[in-house]
């Protein structure tokens, strides 16, 4: 199916676009009633009619899927292979494992073909071009993972030139860079967009400008993996400012391995775009599942529309979002959008007795002014000891010529946001997060399960 941009372009008529993924709904439904292992017996469980679904209206007919029910057997979620060229499988990515083991998605050779074309939309709604020189910035996972793959893949249908970093972990051959060498990689190579995880994306260019090294050409930086505060997007603003790039535009993206593509920005602030409502269709629900209002937080919920490999139908991600589906007021397009990230579902705990966002203690440590980077760590005063009280760790990394007392401003912000006291530890950038060591950093550790588990 050819995507139907008449439908999306600024000026349509969201009635248009609506019977197309009312058209799309019905027919995957009747793929995966007939060919998907785990939703018939879901659907059957349920007591779900399949054929009562005729479009996205009726998605609350049918229940939710939880990332749990995904990575407990993800095989089962792969239409099973008919013999035709649309379920050839291409190649299977993996989820990041950030929050469960890693899990496979399949994509058949359909699906690929799909997925560069959500590349080539993502490129015009965020103003990448043909003629840009990008340098893939994520690093290569002992799994095949969507980031590392997708942004070549991008850069290849946009005909666009691509340079590969080439860190993270390599435990057979070695074929990775050290931080040093991808910064003389980008020097050499004069790249005009950067794409990656923000906070490595940092270190790189902070590398360069160490090195006395410059980047002139460089006018947008790709930006996915983790949330990009205003803060962080000033930072780098003023470090590529220092490397000779004094006018870049930040265009962050919301990803999920799930999608295989991000929501991407018309322009700073407006919002994450669905860049291919024919294939994709968000929203966010309530606890009953039904679709909030606009402006309402809920449960950020995809369902694929156009699928041959791994099909998820009203899956949970994980977020909390607000979902406008109004035409974008900057760019006019049509399919959806992320307006509002509320953080991750279930995304608190208790410390010291009280109930923690995580969201909340991240967003306020990175908004103290001379904070470059940080990490949260609780675990028990006492690791032999169950039962001896919590302590929660802040660590950071400074600016250089950081004034004094920053450690004072970041506990007196997280005891205000979370009522807890913390410890605060000035570190180093390669302490906190080792170039090499996954895909996301962890800036929140819990140490005290693992401190309780037995021997």
């Amino acid at each position: 199916m050819a995507l139907a941009d008449d439908a999306v372009r600024p000026g349509a008529d969201p009635a248009r676009l609506r019977d197309v993924q009312d058209r799309a709904l019905r027919t995957i439904i009747g793929r995966v009633a007939a060919d998907h292992p785990f939703y018939r017996d879901l659907w059957a469980e349920h007591g779900v009619d399949p054929r009562a679904v005729r479009g996205v209206e009726d998605l609350p007919l049918l229940p939710l899927t939880t990332k749990s029910m995904f990575t407990a057997a993800p095989q089962r979620f792969r239409l099973q292979p008919d013999g035709s060229p649309e379920r050839q499988l291409w190649d299977i990515a993996y989820t990041s494992g950030s929050t469960s083991a890693p899990a496979p998605i399949y994509q058949s050779a359909y699906d690929f073909h799909a997925i560069l074309a959500a590349q080539v939309r993502m490129a015009e709604i965020r103003g990448m071009r043909g003629d840009d020189r990008i340098a893939n910035l994520y690093p290569l996972t002992p799994q095949p993972h969507g980031a590392w793959t997708r942004a070549n893949h991008a850069a290849a249908v946009l005909g666009a030139t691509v340079v590969c970093g080439m860190s993270g972990v390599s435990p057979w051959f070695g074929v990775t860079r050290r931080l040093g060498e991808v910064a003389g990689l980008l020097v050499r190579t004069r790249p005009t967009v950067l794409w990656g995880v923000p906070s490595y994306v940092r270190r790189v260019v902070d590398e360069v400008a160490r090195r006395g090294g410059t980047l002139p050409d460089v006018r947008m930086l790709a930006l996915s993996g983790e949330a990009t505060t205003a803060p962080m997007a000033a930072q780098l603003k003023d470090l590529l400012a220092c490397v000779g790039a004094p006018d870049v535009v930040v265009s962050n993206s919301l990803g999920a391995s799930e999608l295989q593509y991000g929501l991407v920005e018309c322009a700073p602030g407006a919002g994450f775009h669905n860049p291919v409502p024919e294939l994709l269709h968000l929203d966010a629900v309530d606890d009953r599942g039904r679709p909030v209002p606009p402006g309402t937080p809920g449960a950020f919920t995809m369902t694929h529309l156009d699928r041959h490999g791994t099909v998820l139908v009203r899956y949970l991600l994980g977020d909390r979002v607000e979902v406008d589906h109004d035409p974008c007021p900057r760019c006019g397009r049509l399919g959806g959008r992320v307006v509002a990230h509320h953080g991750r579902a279930g995304g608190s705990l208790k410390i010291k007795g009280q109930l923690v966002d995580t969201t909340v203690l991240e967003t306020t440590v990175a908004t103290v002014s001379g904070v470059v980077d940080h990490r949260a760590v609780v675990r028990r005063s006492d690791p032999a000891d169950p039962l001896s009280g919590d302590e929660l760790v802040v660590q950071v990394a400074l600016a250089p010529a950081t004034e004094r007392g920053v450690t004072e401003q970041v506990s007196a912000a997280v005891k205000l946001a979370t009522r807890v006291t913390p410890m605060v530890e000035v570190t180093t950038l390669d302490a906190l997060f080792p170039a090499d060591e996954r895909m996301k950093p962890r800036r929140f550790v819990d140490e005290r399960q693992r401190q309780e588990s037995p021997a």
